[in-house]
């Protein structure tokens, strides 16, 4: 008999490469979404710095959406450490996600698409219909993702 064992010392020190977790969620690890905690935003700036290169939102823009709008805003983390974000507001009866970014580590293992998935639904109890949001044009994967989840380019704007 063979016992496995994999170790991770603290917070901020996660060991498990994507394609470790892979197979883990397929089996139904749990990813916890759950409602962005102030205490989240280092974490948060973190994922931010290393995802945009160009027009990252500063700690203050952070801020001033979880004021505006607390209950658009939420985090995945497995294990306890916080690997991805969404904020979604409304406004003018339309929603909009605002920001999505997953530590790169762990991109394309559906997280993204979850988040989404769980701002999409606190839109429709609200009666939101219709869901909005920008993405540079250069930003290829981002195009390429939320029109797989079904968003549809409607214009192009400066």
């Amino acid at each position: 008999m063979l016992k496995f064992e994999k170790k991770y010392t603290k917070k901020g020190d996660f060991e498990f490469s994507p394609e470790e977790i892979r197979p883990l969620l397929e089996e139904g690890l749990h990813v916890q979404l759950r409602p962005f905690s102030p205490a989240d935003l280092d974490r948060i700036m973190e994922i931010e710095g290393h995802s945009f290169k160009v027009g990252a939102y500063p700690r203050s823009r952070f801020e001033e959406i979880y004021r505006e709008h607390p209950e658009g805003f939420y985090v995945a983390e497995i294990f306890g450490e916080v690997i991805g974000y969404v904020i979604g507001s409304i406004s003018d009866n339309t929603g909009e996600v605002n920001s999505l970014a997953v530590d790169a580590r762990f991109r394309n293992l559906g997280i993204g698409r979850r988040l989404v998935g769980l701002t999409l639904e606190g839109f429709r109890a609200k009666g939101i219909q219709i869901c909005s949001l920008k993405v540079r044009t250069t930003n290829g994967y981002a195009v390429r993702f939320y029109k797989s989840i079904g968003f549809q380019i409607v214009k192009t704007v400066e």
